[in-house]
């Protein structure tokens, strides 16, 4: 196991707020981390998203009726199939949010995770 070491104030109030919720520390600092990444993959899908929606219609025509995927502001690789899209993307970048969606109109965002919670 490796050691972080924090400033006391920080540390007692770590212990403090994971006894209210009947967690050890490590649990609230882990939970708290994966909501952190959570919430910055979504802020940066968003981003991508808003980037993508304002690009000039003659950029975003090159991919009609394809699937693109966007990785900080830019179009990192488009097919006909989403699916096979998907696989090159995850196998290329891992975890990091990647924006997949198709070159014209919206569709509904899918946010798929592993994490599973107990009941």
């Amino acid at each position: 196991m490796n050691e972080i070491k924090l400033s006391d104030p920080l540390a007692s109030q770590l212990r403090r707020e994971a006894e209210s919720y009947g967690l050890a520390v490590e649990q609230l600092i882990e939970t708290a981390v994966r909501h952190y990444r959570f919430l910055s993959q979504r802020e940066k899908i968003n981003a991508e998203s808003a980037w993508w929606e304002a690009l000039a219609p003659e950029k975003r025509a090159r991919y009609t009726g394809e699937y693109v995927a966007i990785h900080l502001h830019a179009v990192v690789d488009h097919d006909k199939s989403e699916e096979a899209l998907r696989k090159r993307i995850r196998a290329k970048y891992g975890k990091t949010a990647v924006l997949i969606a198709p070159s014209h109109g919206r569709r509904e965002l899918r946010i798929v995770s592993t994490r599973l919670t107990p009941s």
